[in-house]
């Protein structure tokens, strides 16, 4: 099963009277529940789902109060944590206050061979077409409402599959 995602016409701002183009977008699931993730984490391991709750609980903590002290934070095979922030420009040095802070973020950046792994294994499936507000379960059902056929003016027979037109050979 690979990643799903619809396809989403989005119009040009710039350009409103054109009818604009398909996107693919990620269709994004419910995020498993804790005791689901831990007890499928733990699987085949001598670790007990609880204690990977109680161990991701005191990595939470930890990458808390480290942040708030302005430190990074690096978790070995998943990534690290950092605030990033921007500020209005002084000219005047004593006119400088911590109101002026603005676009406070907390930065997360994957651990780059959990993102390689993650990224070699990845692969799409279609999960529907949303048009217009409606939402098609498949392209194909897209396709069959909107009685639109194959483009490109080849055969539309599968390999193996006789189109009628036998060869001389």
């Amino acid at each position: 099963m690979g990643v799903p995602y619809k396809l989403q016409r989005k119009k040009n701002p710039q350009k409103p009277s054109e009818p604009g183009k398909w996107y693919a977008v990620p269709k994004t699931g419910k995020a498993i529940k804790e005791k689901v993730m831990t007890r499928m984490a733990t699987e085949d391991t001598t670790m007990a789902d609880f204690e990977l709750s109680a161990a991701a609980k005191l990595i939470g903590k930890f990458i808390h109060n480290q942040t708030v002290q302005g430190r990074k934070v690096h978790i070995p095979g998943l990534g690290s944590f950092r605030v990033s922030f921007g500020s209005e420009g002084v000219e005047d040095i004593t006119k400088f206050n911590t109101d002026m802070i603005r676009n406070v973020k907390i930065v997360f950046l994957m651990d780059s061979d959990l993102r390689a792994s993650i990224l070699k294994d990845l692969s799409f499936e279609n999960a529907g077409v949303d048009d217009e507000g409606v939402q098609y379960a498949s392209l194909e059902n897209y396709k069959e409402v909107k009685g639109l056929t194959a483009s490109g003016g080849g055969s539309t027979t599968t390999p193996g599959e006789d189109d009628g037109e036998g060869s001389m050979g």
